[in-house]
């Protein structure tokens, strides 16, 4: 089992010193307000978990609280992290919580990353795009400059550019 949480220490009992009591989860302080939060506004959360075990249960609400952590970042979210959530998710799925609402918000960061991986595909390829019109202006620039020293070819400053590609 992973490790609750680094700064937590347990008493003689095995409880977390600095946690609280909600709805059958042992949840460490500066958290209740998130798991009360959750719990008010999706009161089915955990209706149907069946361990009774309070060390399981406290590592129940860590991985959901970590899932909720992640999907709450403002930047996009790499693969691994979506993985990594959707597996958590469906781990606590199994134990009995009703996550629909952290699903559709996982399927929002899916869609987002899918969005952006479409968006920098077609940065690369309009770049190349660019770079490919930039050589055939270049090429056209110098053909430009080629006829136009036709028009005067004894001019001494005709010369030099072409020989030294001088000039604009």
């Amino acid at each position: 089992m992973q490790q609750l949480r680094r700064n937590s220490s347990s008493n003689s009992d095995g409880d977390l010193i600095g946690s609280t009591n909600i709805n059958g989860f042992v949840v460490e302080l500066g958290y209740e307000n998130i798991v009360r939060w959750i719990f008010k506004t999706y009161p089915e959360t955990a209706l149907n978990v069946q361990s009774q075990d309070p060390k399981l249960r406290t590592y129940y609400m860590n991985v959901l609280l970590d899932a909720i952590r992640i999907l709450g970042h403002e930047r996009p979210l790499s693969d691994s992290q979506l993985s990594r959530t959707s597996d958590k998710l469906a781990y606590l799925t199994q134990a009995g919580f009703k996550l629909e609402w952290l699903w559709s918000k996982l399927e929002m960061a899916y869609l987002a990353r899918k969005k952006r991986d479409a968006c920098e595909a077609r940065i690369v390829e309009l770049k190349q795009e660019v770079k490919k019109h930039e050589g055939a202006i270049s090429g056209l620039k110098a053909e430009l400059k080629n006829e136009e020293a036709k028009l005067n070819p004894r001019s001494f400053w005709n010369l030099l550019e072409n020989c030294f590609c001088l000039g604009t």
